[in-house]
C-alpha cells in the first residue's frame, strides 16, 4: 500500500512517469528488506491481537468495562510494537542486515 501511494503522490505533483516510478522503486528495493518488512508485520499483528485477548480476557461486564479494556489493549498493543521494533532494529543492526 505504501508503494501504491508513493506512486500516486510522485506522479501527481512530480514530473515523474509511473515507469520511471516502479523501475526506481524495484532498484531501491532489496530482498532482505522486504522479507525483514513482511516479518515485521507479522510480529505486529501477533502482539496486537495478544494485547487485545489480554486485555479482552480482563475486561468486565459493564459498558464502561468494555471501553476502559479497548483503550488498555490500544495502549499495550503500541508499547508492545515500540519494544519489539526497538528490538528487531537492534539485531538487525549487530547482524549488519
Amino acid at each position: 500500500m505504501g508503494i501504491i501511494g508513493g506512486a500516486l503522490v510522485t506522479v501527481s505533483f512530480f514530473d515523474v512517469s509511473l515507469v520511471q516510478y516502479l523501475d526506481r522503486t524495484a532498484n531501491a528495493i532489496h530482498i532482505p528488506d522486504f522479507t525483514i518488512g513482511i516479518v515485521k508485520c507479522a510480529v505486529f499483528g501477533v502482539l496486537i491481537a495478544l494485547s487485545g485477548c489480554m486485555r479482552g480476557m480482563q475486561c468486565g461486564r459493564s459498558a464502561s468495562a468494555v471501553g476502559d479494556a479497548a483503550t488498555s489493549a490500544v495502549v499495550t498493543g503500541i508499547v508492545f510494537i515500540v519494544i519489539a521494533d526497538s528490538l528487531m532494529t537492534v539485531m538487525c543492526n549487530r547482524l549488519g542486515i
